[in-house]
């Protein structure tokens, strides 16, 4: 996602808002303002690449552990992009790609000669990507995976040829999470069935 999703010219991908080059910033050390380097998978959880979107310094918590940024609940692009969703559900594949150009429009400044699509670009696919261009780092994306009947098919394709951690074990029972046992002995007025795979 960090590395192949976005196209050339999108903003969203500005190192402003994904950080992938990190300084060492020990004034007494002898790397002092040179990258730290790595190569190939990232394998340092402290470089790895990350969204900018929470940045906000807290002299108290120097370590970063605390988010003390205003968590956004409701955006205007999610609301378009789940416009998108239903519209291409319906078949409506210009008015879904007419709803992502709304966010297009800001997100490429060379728009509409960069950025633009059509009815032909409209996958459920592709608007589960720009779902991803847009929200990183806001939306529950495992929750938008299962509400689309994706999560196993998209965490195994894009996904299995991580060198860090290849996903293993994903099958279709986790499309759904157990219903707990309480909430099933809860509910005296109806059987409330179990999900599939789970006792």
């Amino acid at each position: 996602m960090l590395y192949g999703l976005y196209e050339p010219g999108d903003i969203r991908n500005s190192d402003n808002n994904i950080r992938r080059r990190f300084y060492y910033n020990d004034p007494a050390g002898p790397n002092f303002g040179d990258v730290v380097p790595y190569t190939g998978p990232d394998t340092a959880f402290n470089i790895a690449p990350h969204t900018t979107k929470w940045y906000q310094f807290d002299p108290n918590d120097t370590f970063g552990y605390a988010m003390i940024k205003d968590f956004i609940l409701m955006r205007l692009g999610e609301t378009y992009l789940l416009l998108a969703e239903a519209q291409f559900r319906q078949g409506k594949l210009q008015e879904a790609a007419n709803s992502i150009n709304v966010l297009r429009q800001r997100a490429f400044p060379n728009y509409p000669e960069e950025g633009q699509v059509s009815a032909g670009d409209m996958t459920l696919d592709f608007i589960l990507d720009e779902r991803a261009r847009e929200l990183i780092g806001e939306e529950n994306r495992r929750m938008t995976l299962m509400r689309t009947k994706t999560l196993v098919e998209r965490a195994m394709r894009l996904n299995a040829n991580s060198a860090v951690r290849p996903i293993t074990g994903l099958t279709e029972r986790n499309q759904l999470l157990p219903i707990p046992l309480r909430e099933i002995q809860l509910n005296k007025d109806a059987v409330l069935e179990q999900n599939p795979g789970y006792n």
